[in-house]
């Protein structure tokens, strides 16, 4: 099993999500605890955010790190579509 964990700005997005998307996060968030990396809506990323994979989450983006050595997944953003690869 994966710990998660969240940058401090990525919390302060989660924390401020409505109920409901929060709730889809945390499924997310519970598959990443289950090790469950192969899925359609992870890809990886290029350019500033190399080694860098992305859930695409409806219009929002998780940016995350994989960190197997010590089973930790760190979440660096939650962000929108647009924001996401500036």
């Amino acid at each position: 099993m994966f710990e998660v964990r969240l940058t401090p700005q990525a919390e302060h997005v989660y924390i401020h999500l409505a109920s409901t998307m929060q709730r889809r996060f945390d499924r997310v968030l519970e598959q990443f605890e289950q090790g469950n990396f192969s899925h359609h809506n992870i890809r990886a990323l290029h350019g500033q955010y190399t080694n860098s994979l992305r859930y695409r989450l409806g219009k929002w983006r998780i940016v995350f790190n994989i960190d197997y050595v010590h089973q930790i997944v760190w979440i660096e953003a939650i962000t929108t579509r647009g924001g996401a690869y500036r």
